[in-house]
């Protein structure tokens, strides 16, 4: 028989998919509504990008800020006020036509959703350990995947059904009470750690710890500069239509998707480091062939093969990442998920710098060298001795 722990434990792991999932769903509205929004304030869709980086600033600093509350306050009313906090600030940006307050929701959003993220991490990394963690983790971002892919497809029918992109908002005001229900309702075990133990996480942080955190952020930055540069690349340099470079995009995201799914067994097979050693060999395989592709149809067999390679990348070198202290420590996850969402902000900045000296080819061959060089600092890490992998 499943005693209560187990239980609630598989409570907490529904409500953590969930959350991640509502951030996914998040994430990808911003893309299908931004004009419609523009013609709402009478702004340039430029002015909204710039109102939507709010967004991203809120949502970095609520990781990072929550990463020194996780062990002093109790985590299930935390969630549950950043969950109210998240609907309000919907309420505020659609129900008050004022850009500028527009803007304040929106940073108030992010800082909450910032806040959802870490939690639903922390989780993860709080109920599992070695290769279980790893593929729950990968499921995790399978979640996100999902909610990022679903929502957009629902938003644009109901946009194109004359539906406004406030009612669009609203409609994921139930996701908020969902959460905010869940978190109240479900016991939280973790307790809030001593002063003195907070004060020494660092301290125990060893060098595999930052091999590992420079891994992630190379990992990041190659699948940022790829999905950001695909789609130009089909164009530009095969000669492919629009319909079928976007189909590209559709095509990596569609094999990630499924990797994540298959990660847990392979996981459990293979060992975390056997795994990101074959897999990452995988993705710059795709890579290299996708260089060497002459027509779209090669080309988009090739995404394939890089984007099931590149599918469990993330989630596994984070979840080994968390894994050098011997107990769950919110810095250390805060650590790794800031990394996450920094590298995204370097991928578009190199990223573009090298299109514009050298050409988008050069910038394939740019996140072809970040993805070695992740390889070689995960070898490294596990010289070093890093826990948990094999």
């Amino acid at each position: 028989m499943v005693d209560s722990a187990d239980r609630n434990a598989g409570r907490l792991t529904a409500l953590a998919y969930f959350m991640i999932m509502a951030i996914g769903v998040t994430f990808s509205l911003a893309g299908v509504t931004t004009k419609q929004i523009a013609a709402t304030f009478s702004v340039d869709t430029a002015m909204v990008g710039y109102v939507f980086t709010l967004f991203s600033v809120g949502y970095s600093a609520g990781i990072l800020g929550n990463g020194f509350l996780l062990d002093r306050v109790a985590v299930g009313k935390e969630t549950a006020v950043a969950a109210v906090a998240a609907g309000l600030a919907v309420i505020t940006a659609t129900l008050l036509p004022s850009l500028a307050t527009f803007a304040a929701a929106i940073l108030g959003y992010g800082l909450a959703m910032g806040v959802v993220c870490s939690v639903g991490y922390y989780i993860i990394v709080n109920l599992y350990t070695g290769t279980t963690r790893a593929a729950k983790v990968n499921v995790l971002n399978f979640f996100f995947c999902a909610g990022a892919v679903t929502a957009p497809l629902l938003a644009g029918q109901a946009l194109q059904r004359g539906v406004g992109w406030q009612q669009i908002y609203q409609a994921t005001l139930p996701l908020a009470a969902v959460m905010a229900a869940g978190a109240l309702a479900i016991r939280f075990p973790f307790r809030p750690a001593p002063a003195a133990q907070s004060g020494e996480v660092r301290s125990q942080w060893g060098l595999a710890v930052y091999l590992l955190g420079l891994a992630l952020l190379c990992y990041v930055v190659t699948e940022m500069t790829f999905t950001y540069w695909l789609v130009i690349y089909l164009i530009d340099r095969l000669a492919a239509d629009a319909a079928t470079a976007g189909m590209g995009l559709s095509v990596y995201w569609a094999l990630v998707g499924t990797g994540r799914l298959a990660a847990g067994p392979l996981l459990n097979r293979l060992g975390i480091r056997r795994y990101i050693g074959l897999f990452s060999l995988l993705a710059m395989v795709g890579f290299v062939a996708l260089l060497a592709a002459r027509t779209p149809p090669a080309a988009l067999g090739c995404v394939a093969v890089l984007g099931f390679g590149c599918s469990g990348l993330y989630g596994t070198i984070l979840s080994y990442g968390t894994q050098q202290v011997a107990g769950p420590s919110p810095r250390l996850t805060t650590f790794f998920l800031v990394i996450g969402a920094g590298g995204g902000i370097i991928a578009l900045l190199l990223s573009s710098w090298v299109k514009q000296l050298y050409g988008v080819a050069t910038v394939m061959a740019f996140a072809v060298c970040m993805l070695a060089a992740m390889a070689a600092l995960v070898w490294a890490a596990g010289r070093c001795g890093a826990r948990g992998g094999r």
